[in-house]
């Protein structure tokens, strides 16, 4: 157990901590700021932009894990979106104002910080709120699932604030609905409604959409999910899909990260023998973290390709496949705080250390960017 004190104060790395979290490529923010500037100089129509106050599109995104209080006592997710507003638009270092989502003086304080009555318009006002909600219930900002949730509710903002190529958006869609079409044929057997792959198309695209429970009746009974349950359910399904399919490309960057501590995380000038013992502690302790959250993530998508594959590939049992719907939104959940996370750690690492020779730095900013990582991690 990393004895923390050895770590540097919280207070000190926490304008390093917003840099990083700022200019990181990670799946835990989403810069609206930075990407709305961007589409008005290239002029994009009013109908497309993702709010319809102004003034919301200010806010940062960040996504960060969650301590206990009362009001967050209830929530499954424990993964929280805090919307961050920068003190000085033209400088979003210098520091700003947040606040979660979900804290109980959030409607006072985003009327307060934006300066707009919600009265006076409460059809928009609740249409940008539930921008927000569907955000915050997601447990990471990826571009696909972002975009994703947010056109299952109807919301189609311009495709530009999700910066995922259309080739690459309909590359996962097209693995997504290859992984939905067993489970088709699985309820219909052979009945004539899987006959023709014009019908088989139809009840696929209705999983993706999650809406028409009653075209996709003999599908739940199947996997024992009820009504109320099973569009929630299904999305979670869809998640845990597009985590598999991203888990291939994250691997390469938890490779170099892990590979880095290995090599290069040493400090470049002389240091004494009780500094560098320190420096020793947090890498070990760092690379402990790394290696228990990948192993989680992989794990927790083993047992759900063991139970995919039992049903759909082997025709075995389907108690592990229905297992797992039953539990898909806390799977869902779970990997996306594992892969969020190391996929932050991995874009910290790089912003950092790659600004340097060979990656290798000197104590002070080695111990700085080792304890950042931990605090990522842990």
């Amino acid at each position: 157990m990393l004895d923390t004190s050895k770590l540097v104060d919280s207070d000190k790395l926490a304008a390093a901590y917003l840099a990083s979290e700022l200019n990181s490529g990670s799946t835990r923010v989403f810069n609206v700021d930075r990407l709305h500037r961007a589409l008005t100089l290239e002029g994009a129509p009013r109908d497309e932009q993702l709010f319809r106050h102004a003034e919301l599109h200010r806010i940062i995104f960040i996504k960060q894990a969650l301590v206990d209080s009362d009001y967050q006592k209830e929530r499954r997710n424990r993964v929280g979106t805090k919307l961050y507003f920068a003190f000085n638009e033209a400088n979003v270092f210098e520091g700003g104002k947040s606040i979660f989502a979900g804290d109980p003086q959030f409607d006072d304080a985003m009327a307060f910080q934006l300066g707009f009555e919600r009265g006076k318009n409460m059809e928009n006002y609740i249409r940008d709120r539930d921008v927000i909600q569907i955000l915050d219930s997601l447990p990471s900002l990826d571009p696909f699932l972002m975009r994703d949730r947010l056109e299952a509710e109807g919301i189609t903002p311009n495709t530009a604030y999700f910066e995922i190529a259309e080739e690459e958006w309909t590359q996962i869609r097209d693995h997504v609905m290859r992984r939905f079409k067993p489970i088709v044929e699985f309820a219909f057997g052979g009945s004539d409604a899987t006959k023709t792959q014009a019908r088989l198309r139809s009840l696929v695209q209705k999983i993706w959409d999650a809406k028409d429970m009653e075209g996709l009746k003999p599908i739940l009974d199947a996997m024992e999910l009820s009504v109320e349950e099973a569009p929630k359910a299904l999305h979670a399904w869809k998640g845990v899909i597009y985590y598999d399919y991203r888990l291939a490309k994250l691997e390469g960057r938890v490779r170099e990260l892990a590979n880095w501590l290995a090599k290069a995380a040493t400090p470049t000038d002389m240091v004494p023998s009780g500094n560098r013992k320190i420096l020793d502690e947090i890498r070990d302790a760092v690379r402990h973290k790394l290696r228990q959250r990948w192993q989680r993530a992989r794990g927790r998508l083993l047992e759900y390709n063991d139970a995919y594959t039992a049903l759909f590939i082997d025709k075995r049992s389907p108690g592990p496949f229905i297992n797992f719907l039953g539990n898909a939104s806390d799977i869902f959940n779970e990997l996306g705080e594992e892969l969020s996370r190391l996929d932050h750690a991995s874009e910290v690492r790089r912003y950092v250390a790659d600004r340097h020779f060979g990656g290798r730095l000197k104590y002070e900013p080695l111990h700085d960017l080792l304890s950042l990582i931990y605090r990522i991690l842990e």
